[in-house]
């Protein structure tokens, strides 16, 4: 009775103290609302700030890898002091990032007789304050060597390098001659070490490479290739003076035939061969290493390389990105593996990547496998403008598709198979890595390395995102279907086991973003001679910009369906003037990232038995030129794809065509320039 009492005799009093208390819990909520807010904004702030450390720091390494794998263009102190010239802040670019945009700059220093090189990245942050990462590296010159010869510490110590087992010789050979390898060098053996020499001199030795007998020896790894030289461009160039170099402790042969003997390069009263119409003059390589050995292998010439000077690489016939022509003066060799945990797992970084490091060939590998037939590793040399280097140039260009290049029916088919310019050693010829207990085998072991490299290690991405969704097929088509995978090339995707009840299965591909997203196609691939019984759609299906991991509409249909194929290679004289698009009046069609080739696919013809229909060709520019078409095998006076002609597009007519069929497509300038 107190209380109410006290409440009636003051209601007012009692009303007051619950206004205070609405008010401090009001403003307590704001507060804590505020410093929530605050915080939330500070995550987010340093996530992006981190983020963006992360891709500034990985543009600076990549740029020290560049400067390094120059592959040592000079052959005098002179030209490396002129190559990495003294300069502050200098070679400024502009990369755009995942969320901001970069600026790289390099300080370079005179250091003795080192470079002192700093590369620096800087951005502004969401609060637009100045950011900047900066990296530092030493370069030293070593006459003529790889660039893993540049990288030296202060101290003048030679950094810890992918040497393999192979030690550079010296003297003169006093063991017994076991071999003539008819390229200019010779093997000796001396006390189970196993020399190679050349011009009576020891150039590299396997030490302990032979048993205590000397009849069984761990040979060399071998790397063949040729050397073209583009005489329409490069008339003036001698084969004597291009060298083959490999970096670290290796050496390379230069040699042809002459009426069936091998005559080194250089060699007085000698004259390269050269090819039917004179359009290229060639020789061939063997670069000899030691198993372990990862590196790289590139062209160097006498006086140095201009910038004018463009060595292509890769295949000009191929219709996949992932081995299309490049510029590049030396070629990439290396394997990719990563440490286990102790279940035998991947170790990832906080991002959940995997952590690849690089590793060598096996000991006796020879490249290429003369047990598949692939092409060896060719380089072609030839001028062009000093803005030109796309890879498409070497087509357009005509470096690599001469008349002289055409030995198969295809312009340009003399290099089909090339590589470009990594070459990835995870293909079967991994040098061999420890275990946790070599005495153990059933211990997992210490590293592991998938069947492909995810990515060129020499020019490593920003991040992995993962694409994945499901392939929905018949009971009919299920088993033709081989597998996924993206345009970047082959081995970055899984496809589980298809499900017999509901004939589907999930595919997960890891795409890699070098900074502003990831752009290509999710292809279905087919088992050997089911390319065109089965149809699924979308058959690429295209993705655009991809920043994070993506499991939205990925899906793919599949059914039973008799298909043909239509495709070609694109000829042209100008960089400007390629293909944009190709459409087919029933199917769907495919144009190549440089538009020098395309593929097509019609749609069932399962009820007619052939098909029937047109395809329309739009250049970006130029004159599509009129091909005389394809004839029918079986009549050859009846032509069953004909090609028109005009100016910016052209039509193809279609008449009874089954299977696989090629036509190319020329473009030239107008029609005056056509063949």
């Amino acid at each position: 009775m107190t209380n109410r009492k006290a409440c009636r005799q003051y209601p007012y009093a009692a009303r007051g103290i619950g206004l205070i208390e609405v008010l401090i819990a009001v403003f307590l909520l704001a507060f804590g609302v505020l410093a929530v807010s605050s915080l939330q904004s500070d995550f987010l702030s340093s996530g992006a700030s981190n983020k963006a450390k992360t891709q500034a720091i990985a543009i600076a390494q990549s740029r020290l890898e560049d400067m390094r794998n120059y592959m040592n263009q000079v052959v005098t102190i002179d030209e490396f002091n002129t190559l990495y010239a003294v300069a502050a802040n200098t070679n400024s670019a502009t990369i755009a990032g995942v969320n901001r945009t970069f600026t790289r700059t390099e300080t370079i220093t005179a250091n003795g007789d080192l470079r002192s090189v700093s590369v620096t990245v800087a951005w502004d942050d969401p609060a637009n304050s100045g950011q900047s990462v900066t990296l530092n590296t030493d370069l030293k010159f070593i006459s003529p060597r790889g660039p893993g010869d540049l990288a030296v510490t202060k101290e003048g110590s030679s950094i810890i390098t992918p040497t393999g087992r192979a030690k550079r010789g010296e003297g003169v050979p006093t063991g017994t001659r076991s071999k003539d390898n008819e390229d200019g060098t010779l093997l000796y053996e001396q006390e189970g070490d196993l020399q190679l020499v050349y011009d009576g001199k020891i150039v590299l030795t396997l030490k302990e490479a032979c048993d205590t007998d000397g009849d069984n020896c761990t040979s060399f790894v071998k790397i063949k290739g040729r050397v073209y030289i583009d005489t329409v461009e490069q008339g003036n160039l001698a084969p004597a003076d291009v060298f083959v170099h490999a970096s670290e402790a290796a050496f390379c042969s230069r040699y042809f035939l002459d009426d069936g003997n091998v005559i080194t390069v250089g060699t007085d009263g000698h004259d390269a061969p050269m090819t039917a119409n004179d359009d290229y003059q060639y020789f061939d390589y063997t670069c000899y290493l030691g198993g372990g050995w990862h590196g790289n292998i590139g062209i160097l010439k006498s006086g140095g390389v201009a910038q004018s000077d463009k060595v292509c690489l890769g295949d000009p016939v191929s219709a996949n990105a992932w081995e299309a022509p490049v510029i590049a003066l030396r070629r990439a060799y290396r394997g990719m593996i990563y440490e286990t945990d102790g279940s035998g797992n991947p170790v990832t970084n906080a991002d959940n990547d995997i952590i690849y490091s690089s590793h060598g060939i096996a000991d006796a590998t020879e490249l290429p496998d003369p047990a598949t037939g692939d092409h060896t590793h060719d380089f072609v040399i030839s001028s062009m403008a000093v803005s030109q280097t796309a890879g498409s140039n070497c087509i357009s260009e005509g470096v690599m598709v001469r008349s002289d290049s055409n030995i198969r029916g295809i312009n340009g088919d003399l290099f089909e198979g090339n590589p470009e310019d990594f070459f990835c050693l995870n293909g079967g010829y991994l040098d061999r890595y420890d275990s946790y207990d070599p005495e153990n085998p059933n211990d997992p072991n210490k590293y592991g390395a998938n069947t492909t490299c995810p990515y060129d290690p020499t020019n490593p991405p920003v991040s992995r995102h993962v694409v994945e969704g499901y392939v929905t097929a018949t009971e009919e088509s299920y088993e033709s279907i081989g597998g996924v995978n993206t345009s970047d090339g082959t081995g970055n995707c899984l496809l589980t086991p298809f499900n017999t009840d509901t004939y589907t299965a999930r595919y997960e591909c890891d795409v890699y973003d070098w900074g502003s997203g990831w752009t290509g196609n999710i292809y279905t691939t087919f088992k050997e001679g089911q390319e065109l019984t089965t149809s699924c759609i979308p058959n690429p299906l295209t993705l655009a910009n991809v920043g994070d991991d993506d499991d939205t509409d990925n899906d793919i249909s599949c059914s039973s369906a008799t298909l043909a194929q239509i495709s070609g290679s694109v000829t042209t004289s100008n960089a400007t003037r390629v293909l944009e698009s190709a459409v087919i009046s029933e199917g769907s069609c495919t144009v190549d990232s440089d538009g020098l080739s395309y593929s097509c696919t019609t749609d069932d013809y399962t009820d007619t038995g052939n098909w029937d229909g047109s395809i329309t060709f739009t250049a970006t520019n130029g004159y599509i030129c009129a091909n005389s078409g394809i004839v029918d095998p079986d009549s050859p006076d009846t032509s069953i794809i004909t090609l028109g002609e005009g100016s910016g597009s052209a039509n193809a007519t279609v008449t009874d065509i089954i299977g696989v069929n090629q036509l190319n497509i020329d473009i030239s300038n107008n029609s005056s320039g056509c063949p």
